[in-house]
């Protein structure tokens, strides 16, 4: 009788993964590149720069594997491509980790994980025609994503994980100000929270992140919004301390910063071992990514969070989280719910909710897939969306944007502990609407 119920189960899972619709992987890239043609200031401003129609590129330094040689002759698109005598631009060491969307924008993220990446917050038009290795264009502009900063004002973009957008028309995101070289980590400047007005494409808020809110090893790689009744004013940020396990809330109308301790914000120990893209490691990344539920009668919403090194889930109300007096005590009591354990191998890294119908998406980068979870449900309703072993290695950004989900998987580990090919697809963005990526799951309504 055991047995039958097992096979059962088994049977279910696969029938629920093999018909589900999931997501289709609509750009691809096998290296990023960058529109070197979308500011001719930028080519004025750099002396004997050289812009060459079909050429070899060739660049010396610091890459991700020391022991890569470019091929002579690689052809990079479009043809015009500025020679690496003028502009730091090390292809081996630009990886996406981010991305949303608004409007017919694409945006993506490429943080300063190594020398060589020459900006750090882009974009693509989302109805361009070209599906593989688009280039990326600089946003706002070229020259506020040049590193070093050329214009003598210290307001450039220095590295960028996530970017967060309201229904306000503002993009939200922290620059870290942190040059992560390996055995040379360089902190250029503070880390801080901006606001871009997508309709101007302008810089609206720029503010430092206080110095007592952080910790020696504080890493803010994404951020989540909270707009009480709407209100763009009124607005929250929270900042999830992934290394420093905490958590930074923010009020604009108050324009200050807090920090919420808890024990659920620390790595579960035993949730530290990955298999991904063929590499061993272990991680003890904290606190990864907050996701906020529908606004509920009270005015208030439910913030999951969990772990990167973990398997559980967890939820606190807003409210708690709002007030500053209530959410720094020392003493929680019932304020955090243990909302249970996903399951062997869910460790997940970022996750989002549509919050129309209560259905999270989460990437799990030790099955190499995303799954769903109606939030409205028990636990164990988790299904797999989509998983390909091949394809979805390391599931970095999940967004949830209007009735759509979009995911950008990056191969990180392989970046990180070997040795990537770029002769082959290495970054896809995934995405499909929220109704036919469920469809077939226990996610579905």
């Amino acid at each position: 009788m055991k047995v039958r119920i097992f096979l059962y189960l088994v049977y279910s899972y696969i029938t629920t993964v093999a018909r589900s619709i999931g997501l289709k992987d609509e750009f691809t890239w096998s290296r990023i590149n960058y529109d070197w043609t979308q500011d001719s200031s930028l080519i004025a401003s750099f002396s004997g720069m050289k812009v060459v129609e079909e050429s070899g590129f060739f660049f010396n330094g610091l890459i991700n594997v020391d022991s890569y040689t470019p091929t002579e002759g690689t052809k990079i698109s479009p043809a015009k491509i500025l020679e690496t005598t003028s502009v730091d631009y090390q292809y081996a060491n630009n990886i996406p980790m981010g991305a949303n969307v608004w409007k017919n924008k694409l945006f993506i993220t490429v943080p300063r994980r190594r020398l060589g990446v020459p900006s750090t917050l882009n974009y693509i038009p989302l109805d361009s025609p070209v599906k593989h290795n688009v280039p990326l264009i600089p946003y706002p502009s070229w020259s506020l994503n040049l590193f070093p900063d050329t214009s003598g004002k210290g307001d450039n973009l220095v590295s960028i994980y996530r970017v967060e957008i309201d229904t306000c028309d503002r993009m939200w995101f922290v620059d870290t100000g942190v040059i992560e070289i390996p055995g040379n980590v360089t902190r250029v400047k503070e880390p801080q929270l901006i606001l871009i007005n997508l309709q101007t494409d302008e810089i609206i808020h720029r503010v430092t992140v206080s110095e007592n809110v952080l910790r020696p090893n504080t890493l803010l790689a994404s951020v989540t919004v909270d707009l009480p009744k709407q209100f763009c004013s009124k607005a929250f940020a929270y900042l999830p301390d992934l290394s420093g396990f905490g958590l930074i809330v923010y009020s604009l109308e108050e324009d200050r910063f807090w920090r919420v301790n808890h024990n659920y914000f620390y790595l579960e120990p035993a949730a530290g071992e990955f298999l991904v893209g063929g590499y061993n490691f272990q991680w003890n990344d904290g606190v990864f990514s907050v996701e906020l539920s529908q606004e509920k009668p009270d005015g208030f919403r439910d913030m999951y969070f969990h772990s990167m090194a973990g398997t559980h889930i967890y939820k606190v109300s807003t409210k708690v989280l709002r007030n500053e007096t209530l959410s720094t005590r020392s003493y929680h009591a019932n304020d955090f719910t243990n909302i249970g354990d996903r399951g062997p191998k869910s460790q997940t890294s970022m996750a989002d909710i549509h919050k129309a119908s209560g259905i999270m998406f989460l990437g799990l980068v030790n099955k190499n897939a995303v799954a769903c979870w109606n939030t409205q449900k028990g636990l164990k309703t988790i299904s797999i969306v989509h998983k390909d072993d091949s394809k979805m290695v390391y599931p970095s950004d999940v967004k949830v944007s209007g009735d759509q989900v979009f995911v950008l998987t990056n191969r990180m580990p392989v970046f990180l502990y070997g040795k990537l090919n770029y002769d082959d697809v290495n970054f896809r963005i995934w995405f499909n609407t929220v109704e036919d990526a469920v469809k077939y799951t226990n996610c579905a309504a």
